[in-house]
């Protein structure tokens, strides 16, 4: 599977925020859902009937889902989905109270086996190669968790059997780690490669493991969910890794040193950048044009200053790419604010405008970027940002203050300034990559 966008329908009827509104009846749409009260007579409101018709949780995806720019082999998820139907096969079914009395560890089980053949299904109608790895990774993860569990009553399964298998899958992930090569023939492609590939063995590596789970039988899954979930990164690492060396030249080189010479370069500039990042707001109130600085703010403060704090220098090079977005998408916020435009819009049209202004700007910036790939780390990031405001709209009801939108309205903003942000520091990674 080549991973690339592709487009997805989704049929069937769907009940949105009109619908449910509709059914709730005029009583709610006044404003007597209980989840909303009006403000005081002078102050601006919103009916949320006229605001955008947003899908239910479950149905929404993603603006610009993530990728990787590597030919995922069709055999490669096929041998995952074997796996995942291959752990499931171990349960009885179906699994009920003569296997295992007790309701609540039947329950986390099942519901365990149903996750992993939920994601069975999101994979195969996933948008891109990167997210059906990821739905394929999930759905083994819980086929594992259910089928160490039951392993327990099947077999007597032990956790500690399972942990001395995570720790060879740790030993083997740091082992790739530290023989990892750096090949590549065009920088930016293979800087985001392997920030990709450094993430997954670092994943796969991790050993602060920290049971959650209160009986014995459930910490033996959770112990081989675990397991399973390092194996499944190490796994795509090296699929991720072989894939890629296949498709470069036979005389391509180590990128190693240009990673890390423009990953110094770029995490230089972010800490000059830090030095003048305007003082924090100590206002009490909080309109959006203020919750969107902060977050801006705060995001461009964190991550890695230095390639020593970094995984790897491809993954430096990324996340100094992300954030000197973050920094010129603040800018951005900061000339708006000046020039007085950022104001809590007083209607619904006002609303909707903000929230298309962000979808098109992502979308916009994908389309005609000369690094589409390299936009995209930080469109994701404005995805999120967009869906977490698509979230918060619709928790509201009734007529409202439009005060209450300003956690929305600051996520359109927030993604509307990374998207128009994001090729200027798009030019500025490649060329500090591409010198020449």
């Amino acid at each position: 599977m080549t991973d690339k966008q592709s487009e997805t329908g989704n049929s069937g009827v769907r009940m949105t925020r009109r619908g449910v509104l509709a059914v709730a009846g005029t009583g709610a749409i006044a404003g007597c859902s209980g989840l909303d009260s009006l403000g005081s007579s002078d102050e601006a409101t919103i009916d949320t009937y006229n605001l955008p018709d947003i899908e239910n949780e479950d149905e929404r995806e993603p603006p610009v889902p993530p990728t990787v720019p590597v030919d995922i082999a069709a055999s490669h998820f096929d041998t995952t989905r074997e796996r995942v139907r291959s752990l499931l096969a171990t349960l009885p079914t179906p699994l009920g109270a003569d296997e295992i009395p007790n309701g609540h560890i039947r329950q986390r089980l099942t519901d365990a086996a149903s996750d992993a053949s939920g994601g069975l299904d999101n994979a195969r109608t996933a948008r891109t190669g990167l997210v059906a790895l990821r739905s394929l990774r999930r759905a083994r993860e819980r086929a594992r968790y259910a089928a160490a569990g039951w392993g327990v009553v099947d077999r007597g399964l032990s956790a500690a059997e399972l942990r001395d298998e995570h720790a060879r899958t740790v030993s083997a992930a740091r082992s790739a780690r530290k023989e990892h090569e750096y090949l590549g023939s065009d920088p930016v492609r293979a800087a985001l490669v392997h920030a990709r590939i450094e993430a997954e063995l670092e994943r796969a590596g991790e050993t602060e493991v920290t049971p959650r789970e209160e009986s014995e039988l459930l910490s033996v899954a959770e112990w081989g969910e675990t397991a399973e979930s390092a194996q499944a990164h190490l796994s795509d690492a090296q699929h991720i890794q072989s894939q890629f060396a296949a498709s470069l030249p036979a005389d391509a080189g180590t990128v190693a040193p240009v990673l890390t010479d423009a990953a110094e370069t770029l995490l230089a500039d972010v800490r000059d950048r830090q030095a003048k990042l305007p003082p924090e707001s100590t206002a009490d109130d909080r309109t959006p044009a203020r919750i969107v600085f902060a977050d801006l703010r705060r995001e461009a403060e964190d991550g890695v200053s230095r390639i020593s704090d970094a995984i790897g220098p491809a993954s430096a090079v990324v996340d100094a790419h992300n954030r000197l977005a973050r920094f010129r998408a603040l800018d951005r916020i900061q000339e708006r604010r000046k020039a007085g435009e950022l104001i809590r819009p007083a209607d619904a049209r006002s609303v909707r405008n903000s929230r298309q202004t962000a979808y098109d700007a992502l979308t916009g910036t994908l389309e005609s970027s000369p690094h589409p790939e390299l936009v995209r780390t930080v469109l994701v990031d404005a995805g999120y940002q967009v869906m977490a405001a698509d979230r918060e709209l619709t928790r509201h009801r009734g007529e409202i203050p439009a005060a209450n939108l300003d956690s929305s309205i600051a996520g359109y903003w927030h993604a509307t300034a990374l998207a128009r942000a994001a090729p200027a520091a798009a030019e500025q990674t490649v060329s500090t990559l591409q010198p020449d």
